[in-house]
């Protein structure tokens, strides 16, 4: 019964903590797009709206929901007691996201152009795209290792990367429509154009969700390999069980 309440209490704290995490992203996610916005402008706007939506679209396909999945794998597995099964499926997991996130970032990257004409009739929103479709391969990575954490029953790596990968989001989006604002700007001046500005600060925009990603991505694999040592202790000391196969899993 006192094992029953203290994992009831755990799930409450966790649950909340990732609770906070989500309100301080968000805050920050709304405050971060006022300056952009009036460094872009309402077409500039446009331009990064229709990227992300394509982005989103693709991120929906390929991983969307590999931090659920894995999470109540192995969640599963270390509840039996089966330790090398539950990183086994980690494992197996990464694969999978590095193949169909790097499918899908190479299907943005190089049909950024089929995309943005055909799909969402914003050809300014190519280069927007471009500078995304990596995003899509470090997400789906992201989101096995913090499904793998929350497996594992703490959400506190999961709540911390959201929180540093909002900052920097916010940071290198402001910093980098700017300077590609600017920078676009005078492409405008030279060659006589009208857009350049706008599809470059739109560019810069998402060069913020891709460092924001990465920063997250890297900071996970600190925590993993910070645990790595905890892991090859628990393998050893599980019982003994028959392996899964990559197939079944």
């Amino acid at each position: 019964m006192g094992n029953k309440k203290k994992d009831n209490s755990n799930y409450i704290v966790q649950g909340g903590i990732l609770a906070a995490a989500s309100v301080i992203v968000r805050v920050i996610g709304m405050l971060y797009r006022v300056p952009v916005t009036r460094i872009i402008g309402a077409v500039g706007n446009s331009y990064y709206s229709a990227a992300y939506e394509v982005y989103s679209m693709m991120l929906l396909i390929s991983s969307f929901s590999l931090p659920l999945a894995v999470s109540k794998l192995v969640s599963a597995r270390m509840a039996k007691g089966q330790v090398k099964s539950a990183y086994k499926i980690f494992r197996c997991t990464l694969v999978f996201a590095l193949v169909s996130g790097g499918i899908a970032a190479l299907l943005i990257f190089f049909g950024a152009g089929f995309f943005s004409e055909t799909l969402v009739n914003t050809p300014q929103s190519k280069l927007a795209l471009q500078v995304l479709a990596p995003t899509i391969l470090i997400v789906a990575i992201m989101g096995c290792l913090r499904g793998f954490f929350q497996g594992m029953g703490t959400m506190v790596p999961t709540a911390v990367s959201q929180i540093v990968e909002q900052i920097v989001n916010a940071a290198v989006s402001i910093g980098a429509a700017y300077l590609l604002f600017s920078y676009g700007t005078k492409l405008d001046h030279l060659l006589g154009t009208e857009t350049a500005a706008y599809a470059y600060g739109a560019a810069g925009s998402t060069l913020g969700t891709g460092m924001g990603a990465l920063a997250g991505l890297l900071l996970l694999i600190f925590l993993i390999f910070a645990y790595r040592h905890t892991m090859r202790s628990r393998t050893k000391t599980g019982r003994k069980e028959r392996e899964e196969s990559t197939a079944q899993i």
